[in-house]
């Protein structure tokens, strides 16, 4: 099937045949006025020697005068090169001269029409056949005499042929003046066509290109006055098409940045079940292996059971809408009720946990025409929150608060018990049990204090680390007054007290609260737990950067105790959380000392380590960085 013609083509087309066309009729006209005209000369010329001649012979006409008369015809033919025929007839037919022939030779010519129409009217005029020159010859008699009493007839005749040759001659003029002016005319139809078609075809180029998204070109406004309003037209609208465009772009741009960037995992399905957008962060929740944003890209238009695995985010992604349905023209009701569930996932490093809201969402269906959307339909949004560390932190709480209940209640039991049985007692009898009990009243009591002491600690340390402002302290100092708290308690344990100070570190950065409470519980825990006759070591180090700064202070307490076995070691950190040897005894702890170091530590956006060999002590040492 043929494509349509381009405008260039059909204006040099149509100029050229409406040329052509004019020149063609003009020619064609003027041919035959040409011809008409020489036929009207042509005749003119036969009656002006026919009456030429009748003035001549007027009074000698007659069968006496024939060979006079046959002598002058071929005479006055003769001066015309022979161009005219001249034939005398008779009123009876008979030939009485001629130009051309013999006249006794000749037959009757009383049934020539010519002849017939000049007796009859005076002039006659006729085209036929000659048998004597066999030939075309054009006929024109001229009656001599009055119509009563005609004398005879003066026929004259030109060959068809000659007359012919003449016309054709000067057809043929006009026939190549039409050639030259239709050459003429189809180089001016060329060169208007490209005149006109090239700004045209340029627009077009243009506006080809405009549809495709290419938006680089612009049209030259120049020309006629209509093609520079199309050009400047085309402009504005592709100025238009880019603002359009960057205004679009902008905001997907913005949006995949939005969805790149937020946390929650987003998953928005159609009505057919498949995947119409997910972010990176959905990816990494649902645990599927790739890069999450090549993941995300690549997962759109998929079914979901092949994106999602988990059974219960199918049912809340394919949930069925309540009213609607796809590819009606009717609006869809209102989406279904959101709906939550709690979804727990196994991962490698441990169990993510997430939770799930989904809810029906209107969607627009584009228009099959491509117009606007006219048309609603129901999808299923879901939106995925990780609640890991939120699940974490409220069992912590709760574990928290048991332990709490726990370690507050077996001294408040033991208080209690011993106020009994102190109650029950004759003091002035029995001193010496109600001193014992006095004593177990005292002992838990003082582990009470130190547990709510600790509690408190903690709790201060955790609600608002940013009220502990670091200030220039003296460490030398700092060390002297933690050795002097101790002093009894080493004394009494009959602990060796070392010291391993860097004698060019003077002074250190730090919150005085926290970094008391760092040293005394990391301290006391080493008295706690290191037999008669060990050793307690603190040591203090700096930290050198690459610039030769300081950027951190290093402080290490190292004891020679009972140690803690490797598979605990993680785990002292945690709040209650005691290691066996420590469970019993009088010197038992509250199980909060580590957790508020770690905690005071963080709050001074540090780092704390521990090492340690069953047996042969423990080392914590902790890092405080320092303000260069």
């Amino acid at each position: 099937m043929r494509g349509p013609r381009s405008l260039f083509s059909k204006l040099f087309l149509g100029n050229t045949l409406l040329i052509l066309a004019v020149l063609g009729t003009c020619a064609y006209l003027i041919v035959q006025h040409v011809q008409r005209s020489y036929a009207e000369q042509v005749r003119q010329e036969l009656r002006l020697h026919a009456h030429l001649l009748e003035s001549v012979i007027r009074g000698q006409f007659g069968p006496d005068q024939a060979d006079d008369l046959d002598r002058s015809v071929k005479q006055f033919a003769a001066a015309t090169d022979n161009q005219v025929r001249i034939t005398l007839i008779l009123p009876d037919g008979r030939v009485l001269a001629d130009s051309q022939a013999a006249p006794g030779t000749m037959e009757s010519h009383a049934a020539r029409p010519e002849v017939i129409q000049a007796i009859a009217s005076g002039w006659g005029e006729e085209i036929h056949y000659s048998k004597t020159l066999q030939q075309f010859q054009r006929y024109a008699a001229l009656r001599v005499g009055p119509a009563e009493a005609p004398s005879g007839v003066i026929r004259v005749s030109m060959p068809v042929r000659m007359i012919t040759a003449r016309a054709n001659a000067f057809s043929r003029i006009v026939w190549t003046i039409v050639l030259l002016g239709a050459l003429a005319a189809i180089l001016f139809a060329l060169g208007l066509a490209r005149l006109w078609s090239w700004p045209i075809r340029r627009i077009t180029v243009i506006a080809r290109s405009l549809s495709k998204g290419d938006l680089s070109a612009r049209a030259r406004v120049a020309g006629p006055r209509e093609l520079a309003t199309l050009s400047a037209s085309l402009n504005d609208m592709r100025d238009h098409i880019a603002d359009q465009l960057a205004t679009i772009d902008r905001q997907r741009r913005t949006l995949e940045s939005l969805l790149a960037q937020l946390h929650e995992g987003v998953i928005v399905a159609g009505s057919n079940g498949r995947i119409l957008l997910i972010n990176p962060s959905a990816v990494r929740m649902l645990g599927i292996s790739g890069d999450p944003a090549e993941k995300a890209r690549s997962l759109l238009g998929q079914a979901i059971e092949q994106c999602v695995l988990q059974h219960d985010l199918q049912e809340l992604l394919l949930e069925p809408k309540r009213g609607g349905s796809a590819g009606t023209d009717k609006p869809a009701d209102e989406p279904s009720v959101s709906r939550e569930v709690r979804i727990q996932i196994e991962e490698e490093d441990g169990e993510l946990v997430l939770m799930a809201r989904a809810s029906g969402i209107v969607l627009p269906v584009p228009a099959a025409n491509g117009g606007s959307p006219e048309r609603s339909d129901i999808g299923r949004m879901l939106v995925l929150s990780d609640i890991t560390q939120i699940s974490r932190m409220v069992r912590i709480k709760t574990d928290f608060a048991a332990n709490a209940s726990h370690e507050l209640r077996t001294p408040l039991s033991a208080i209690r018990a011993a106020v009994e049985t102190l109650l029950g007692l004759d003091l002035q009898k029995d001193q010496e049990s109600a001193k014992r009990f006095l004593s177990m009243i005292d002992r838990h009591s003082t582990r009470m204090q130190q547990m709510v002491s600790d509690l408190l600690d903690l709790s201060q340390i955790e609600s608002s680390p940013g009220q502990f402002r670091p200030q220039t302290l003296t460490l030398p100092a700092v060390i002297d007054d933690l050795h002097a708290r101790f002093a009894e308690k080493l004394a009494a344990r009959n602990l060796e007290w070392s010291l391993q100070a860097d004698p060019e570190l003077r002074t250190i950065e730090a919150s005085p609260h926290l970094l008391r409470v760092v040293l005394d519980n990391l301290v006391d825990n080493a008295i706690k737990f290191t037999g008669p006759g060990g050793r307690v070591q603190i040591s203090s180090q700096k930290a050198v950067n690459e610039a030769g700064k300081v950027d951190a202070v290093i402080i290490s307490v190292e004891d020679t105790g009972c140690g803690i076995a490797e598979e605990e070691q993680e785990r002292v950190f945690e709040r209650f959380y005691q290691v066996e040897k420590a469970r019993s005894g009088p010197d038992r702890g509250t199980g909060l000392g580590l957790s508020i170091v770690r905690h005071a530590v963080a709050a001074m956006h540090g780092r704390v380590t521990l090492t340690s060999r069953v047996g042969e002590g423990t080392c914590v040492t902790v890092a405080i960085p320092q303000r260069l």
